[in-house]
């Protein structure tokens, strides 16, 4: 296999986003979806460490954040696409 470069991995990266996005409007329409929206919209995903200033994240914990952060966005993008339809 090549070895993929940075903007192979964005790429596909922007493509699996692209596709959840789409298939979260979509499921946001129909009620058997409803439960897997509220999975992902569950609140113990971590935020930004604000809640202690002073400390400063492990890698593990900052990648918990970007991967929360991430979630969010697709879902707010799947919201913004589900209501303009």
């Amino acid at each position: 296999m090549k070895e993929l470069t940075r903007q192979d991995i964005e790429g596909r990266l922007n493509a699996h986003r692209e596709l959840l996005v789409t298939i979260l409007s979509l499921l946001m329409k129909e009620p058997a979806g409803a439960q897997i929206i509220r999975y992902l919209e569950q609140d113990d995903m971590p935020l930004d460490g604000a809640e202690d200033p002073g400390l400063t994240p492990s890698a593990g914990y900052a990648r918990e954040a970007v991967m929360a952060d991430e979630v969010r966005a697709v879902l707010d993008a799947a919201r913004a696409r589900a209501a303009a339809s």
